[in-house]
């Protein structure tokens, strides 16, 4: 096996990176699921999973800032009394 059949050290920081960044976390993850090596595809599956988790974090956060703004002036889904 040589050095390109596996995932790169340290790992965490690939992680880190799919996270803050997550189309290079998605390009990344791509590369290494298609090599044959199962701890290849473990890493690209989750340098994958790390990209989604940021998308929706944010797209979470998004959603909740604009249900607590827009409920302060009546026109959200949010609690009124």
């Amino acid at each position: 096996m040589t050095n390109g059949d596996k995932p790169p050290e340290p790992k965490w920081l690939f992680y880190v990176i799919s996270f803050i960044i997550p189309l290079a976390g998605i390009i990344i993850g791509a590369i290494y699921l298609g090599k044959p090596d199962p701890e290849c595809k473990k890493f690209g599956k989750n340098c994958i999973i790390a990209a989604v988790a940021m998308v929706v974090c944010c797209c979470l956060c998004y959603v909740l800032y604009f249900v607590g703004v827009f409920s302060l002036v009546g026109l959200g889904g949010g609690f009124s009394t």
